[in-house]
């Protein structure tokens, strides 16, 4: 009787399944190399096709993982028939869903005083269908964050008891639930907005995108971090503090962001790359804090 198991049949070297594969480079395993050790051969026979799956499932993609972790583009080639949904470029000029023409380019240009002027770069690419900049990016997010906020509300409203109670009891509280279900950034946008140029017409007579950029700081400055009575809270306030948590999210996730974190994930290491020594050399950029994104 053969005593060989499955595992050890597949490899064709007495190796167990686990034990050969822990012996490649997970590299190799990206590339597509499935066969035994020492040789350089596909297997494909074994593979099952995608039609004979259960619904729902679908085979894993070497090829397109490893393309995915290796790419620096802020756009993936798509793969003919693939499931992934992946991020296209645009066809046209950018188009707001919940903000009008004249609305966008004051939140844009708040997110670039919020998050400091020096992020400009000159010498950055132009990447056709992306946009022109990481304060239009973040500003799209921002976009994006706002004009879904109505439909999250309605699901979180909609939420069975039993699902909001397990939820809670994983989330250790409520709270989370409550947030969504009363978060209303449209209306934070709407009035902090009109607080906004109401301000501006009041203060030096003109809209906000017209006055000097040092009047536009200083308009920010006002309802910031940085604003001589903290405790005094109205529309202005609460449209700052919305844009900046959004903004700071928006930035800390983009490609820019990932890479001032020095973001060790998407990519593969021989051993965990842990954490930066303490005691790492002065002067090396360290990321922007919350408390250091003020609106000055």
């Amino acid at each position: 009787m053969d005593t060989k198991k499955p595992c050890e049949e597949a490899s064709g070297t007495g190796l167990t399944r686990r034990e050969w594969l822990l012996s490649l480079g997970s590299a190799v395993v990206l590339s597509g190399y499935s066969g035994a050790p020492m040789e350089a051969t596909q297997e494909t026979q074994s593979v099952p096709a995608a039609g004979s799956l259960p619904p729902g499932l679908y085979l894993p993609s070497p090829d397109h993982l490893a393309h995915a972790l290796t790419i620096d583009d802020p756009f993936h080639p798509i793969p003919p028939g693939s499931e992934t949904e992946y991020v296209r470029p645009r066809l046209g000029p950018f188009v707001p869903q919940a903000f009008t023409p004249d609305e966008f380019p004051v939140i844009r240009r708040l997110v670039e005083i919020i998050l400091g002027e020096d992020l400009r770069d000159a010498n950055e690419p132009r990447v056709p269908g992306a946009p022109e900049s990481i304060y239009d990016e973040v500003a799209e997010w921002i976009d994006l964050v706002v004009a879904s906020a109505p439909a999250v509300r309605a699901a979180a409203l909609s939420l069975p008891a039993d699902q909001r109670a397990l939820a809670a009891a994983f989330l250790g509280s409520d709270g989370p639930w409550h947030e969504l279900a009363n978060f209303e950034p449209e209306r934070i946008c709407r009035e902090g907005l009109a607080w906004l140029s109401g301000e501006s017409h009041r203060r030096h007579g003109k809209e906000f995108l017209e006055i000097t950029s040092a009047g536009q700081i200083e308009l920010v400055n006002s309802v910031s971090d940085a604003r001589a009575e903290a405790s005094n809270s109205h529309a202005g306030t609460s449209l700052f503090n919305f844009l900046k948590a959004e903004s700071i999210r928006g930035f800390y996730t983009s490609r820019r962001g990932l890479k001032e974190l020095d973001y060790k994930g998407n990519a593969f290491y021989a051993e965990s790359p842990g954490c930066p020594a303490a005691d790492s050399p002065q002067g090396e950029e360290t990321p922007r804090s919350a408390n250091q994104i003020s609106g000055r």
